[in-house]
């Protein structure tokens, strides 16, 4: 799963020797009223956003619900994955990432 999951975060990156972490943001069209809407407010942090839908089956496979949010750090290895529970809305609080994010810079 991590190698899959590190696959397409460096497909959807602009620029694959940043030095900063990078956030890959995933939500499906249909569950767009439930978007996090906290993303922005992470600092220090490349934003990449993906539509779900568009992803191959086996990278679906292997989350399982939606918005996820996937932290990769400076280096693209994968260090925290944030899912939705049943409710399909991602209760999260923004500081929470942000430590995280603080940490691996």
């Amino acid at each position: 799963m991590k190698n899959i999951l590190i696959l397409i975060a460096l497909l959807f990156s602009l620029n694959t020797f940043s030095q900063e972490p990078t956030l890959l943001y995933m939500n499906s069209s249909w569950n767009n009223k439930n978007d996090y809407k906290q993303l922005s407010s992470i600092k220090g942090v490349k934003i990449i956003k993906v539509d779900y839908d568009s992803q191959p089956k086996k990278f679906k496979d292997k989350i399982k619900s939606v918005p996820a949010i996937i932290l990769f750090d400076k280096k693209k290895k994968l260090r925290k994955i944030w899912q939705a529970g049943i409710s399909m809305k991602l209760i999260l609080d923004p500081k929470e990432i942000q430590k995280i994010v603080d940490i691996i810079k």
